[in-house]
């Protein structure tokens, strides 16, 4: 009887720490731990016999591909290489994980996905062919779409981070002098508005952060990276002085062509001109990478720019960078 009852007790007491324990994470996944990893960080799980040769070449450059529009090699991820024959556990958990697996029953070179199978947020991808030399010529040919699935993956969950944790001061300007919302990070005070102009950041020597807004006409026609270069050099130029006289900041260039990527993309259904590039201080020392969305709103007839860029001389500029990308993600 006694037992009975201390089963019985201890059955209750873990329904109990199931139900405090049970909260929502993250995508909306109950009963999973969250996920561990530095940013930008990933585990990937491929049989030591595998790991070498042409595979390996290929792996290596697929991920381990200069961060794109740094004026310096960073590699697009952390890799942790860990041999599938040894104790997996501990990676069990890893926000970002790609298997590695050579089958003979596979017909032709597969890429599956999946999110947040043993922890939360997380992205599972696995790769796998009939032998290392198709699977090699497979990832070479998708190599932008792998890539594109864990950085997007990391964006994401950098954006949800700022949305829970952001600079109330920028939030707060931005509304009060624009009629719109961002989540930028929290070290982003020092601030000047002009304008529909308005800039905050963290004015540090290095790994200095920075949040630019603006807006101009918009005619009905499409995004043009001509179009925004000549806009934003004019607005920079007036609203971001250097500290000496005929110095403003600028989009860097290389034999008159200015040094930026653009493409087209969809967030939330809403159409969007991203650009990533470097800018400059005129005839000054100072310069970095950028990024940057311009959007359309309809009903005003103006195209909406909102812009990350960082300045940081002495250490690594992807995590911040990217953290600034992520941060335009959350404008609204």
């Amino acid at each position: 009887m006694k037992r009975n009852a201390l089963h019985c007790a201890g059955m209750i007491l873990c329904l109990l720490l199931s139900a405090c324990s049970g909260k929502k994470t993250e995508g909306g996944q109950a009963h999973k731990p969250g996920s561990r990893g530095l940013p930008y960080e990933l585990a990937m799980i491929i049989p030591q016999t595998l790991y070498g040769g042409e595979l390996r070449d290929t792996l290596e450059a697929v991920l381990r591909a200069s961060t794109p529009v740094l004026p310096q090699h960073e590699p697009l991820f952390r890799v942790d290489v860990v041999y599938a024959e040894g104790n997996l556990t501990p990676w069990r958990t890893m926000r970002n994980r790609l298997l590695v697996e050579v089958h003979r029953r596979v017909q032709t070179p597969q890429m599956g996905v999946a999110r947040n199978t043993v922890a939360v947020p997380q992205l599972e991808v696995k790769v796998e062919a009939a032998s290392a030399h198709e699977l090699a010529v497979y990832l070479g040919q998708n190599k932008e779409r792998l890539q594109a699935l864990f950085v997007e993956a990391e964006l994401e969950h950098e954006a949800a981070n700022l949305r829970r944790k952001y600079s109330k001061r920028t939030w707060d300007e931005l509304q009060t002098r624009c009629g719109h919302t961002i989540c930028v990070p929290q070290g982003l005070k020092a601030s000047k508005a002009g304008e529909d102009f308005l800039w905050t950041g963290t004015n540090l020597n290095d790994k200095d952060q920075n949040f630019v807004f603006y807006s101009y006409p918009w005619d009905g026609g499409p995004f043009t990276p001509e179009r925004y270069v000549a806009v934003r050099d004019s607005v920079l130029h007036v609203n971001i002085p250097g500290t000496r006289p005929g110095q403003w900041m600028q989009t860097a260039r290389m034999d008159g062509q200015p040094l930026i990527v653009a493409r087209t993309r969809t967030f939330n259904n809403i159409y969007a001109h991203e650009i990533h590039g470097l800018w400059e201080l005129k005839d000054g020392a100072l310069g970095g990478p950028f990024v940057a969305l311009e959007r359309v709103d309809t009903a005003a007839r103006r195209v909406l720019v909102t812009e990350g860029f960082i300045y940081s001389p002495h250490s690594p500029k992807r995590d911040i960078l990217r953290q600034m990308e992520a941060a335009l993600r959350t404008f609204r």
